[in-house]
């Protein structure tokens, strides 16, 4: 018996169908460590829940940290406000830089501290109301200065930011600011940012600054076949365990492209076939077993979902489920729901910053999840 090799629900080691991100980053870290240069964009990530956004962003922190580059990392959304994280992150990471350069980062995270204010100010205050866009944020000159401090005796230094959604609006707004001032000022500075968020990231961080073109943000779409195969047969493989034609097709018409989906049937599948020794095969009935044990994990993740909805959001839910499964026109649901396409912009909003629902084309909405629009029709029969 073998433990299994698959992650759902954890950090992958691999983000196979993800090549062009990973080489955009890794020319954009060239700029940085070759060139010695400022990486001008902030790069967003964004997709919905499951689409492997951490584990690209954990990616790039690794080929960041191969080419030498200090890597500083935070999960925003705590209480403490984003500026307050990325300056504590800041320290942590410079603690074996010499004596002086730790003086300067230290006496400059201090000054940071003192002008946003006590931790959780910057959060308590944007979570109530948004900052004015028109002036420019107290502490965003004192945070550029810890960038720089932190940056001028290292090969360079790389931010990543997870959940870029979820910042607190000052502390968002004094990123952006601030990096608009090396954009603009600091060309030679060796430092980049890259986050991760939820499909409503650009409109969250448009709703904070006038200037989020400088932004690039990059969509994460379901994986292609060849990568779900990749990842569906890769860590098998590399214990010695293959897989039939049949029990690959039949999982990955199960996963239909999602990331997570993909994880947690061909985990379900190493289960049910006993844990295989090396020289073992994962045939059809085993993915056929496995999907049993794999609906019981999706009807919980399911049901905590649409837990999670208002009475409205339901409605609206119920509405795109009872179109198919496919992407639903939202002129489509309001006229089943008997409103305007206006009134559903609030559900909307909060059904894509749960994870439930994503944009598709041009006036089109699609759940995330495959079965998901299956589930909530079984809803009628409780």
């Amino acid at each position: 018996m073998q433990p299994s090799p698959y992650t759902p629900g954890e950090v992958a080691r691999a983000v196979p169908g993800r090549a062009a991100q990973v080489a955009d980053v890794d020319e954009r870290l060239s700029v940085l460590v070759d060139l010695r240069r400022l990486v001008g964009r902030i790069r967003v990530d964004h997709a919905p829940r499951g689409f492997g956004k951490t584990s690209l962003l954990r990616e790039y922190e690794r080929r960041a940290r191969a080419r030498g580059v200090v890597t500083v990392w935070v999960t925003a959304g705590e209480e403490q406000g984003l500026i307050e994280q990325i300056c504590n992150a800041v320290d942590k990471a410079t603690e074996e830089f010499g004596a002086v350069t730790r003086r300067k980062i230290r006496d400059r995270v201090d000054s940071v501290r003192m002008t946003v204010g006590a931790p959780g100010l910057a959060q308590v205050s944007g979570t109530v109301r948004a900052p004015e866009r028109s002036a420019e944020p107290n502490g965003s000159r004192a945070f550029e200065r810890v960038i720089r401090a932190a940056a001028e005796d290292t090969v360079g230094i790389v931010i990543l930011v997870d959940e870029i959604q979820a910042a607190d609006p000052a502390g968002l707004r004094t990123l952006v600011y601030a990096w608009q001032h090396l954009q603009a000022e600091a060309q030679d500075l060796p430092v980049a940012l890259f986050a991760a968020g939820l499909p409503n990231a650009p409109e969250v961080i448009a709703s904070i600054v006038t200037f989020s073109e400088r932004i690039a943000y990059r969509p994460l779409g379901p994986l292609e076949r060849e990568a779900e195969e990749v990842a569906l047969v890769g860590p098998a493989r590399a214990l010695g365990v293959s897989w039939t034609p049949r029990a690959v097709d039949l999982a990955l018409a199960i996963a239909q492209g999602y990331p997570y989906a993909v994880q947690l049937i061909a985990d379900a599948a190493w289960a049910a076939t006993g844990r295989p020794d090396p020289g073992g095969v994962i045939d059809l009935g085993g993915v056929e077993r496995g999907r049993i044990a794999m609906r019981a994990d999706l009807d919980a993740l399911f049901r905590a979902r649409w837990a999670s909805c208002s009475p409205l959001e339901r409605r609206m839910v119920v509405a795109m489920a009872e179109n198919g499964d496919g992407p639903v026109a939202r002129a489509t649901i309001a006229s089943d729901l008997g409103t305007s396409t206006n009134q559903l912009s609030t559900p909307r909003a909060r059904l894509i910053d749960k994870g439930l629902v994503q944009p598709a084309d041009r006036g089109m909405l699609q759940f995330t999840i495959p079965g998901f629009a299956e589930f909530v029709r079984s809803l009628e029969g409780e």
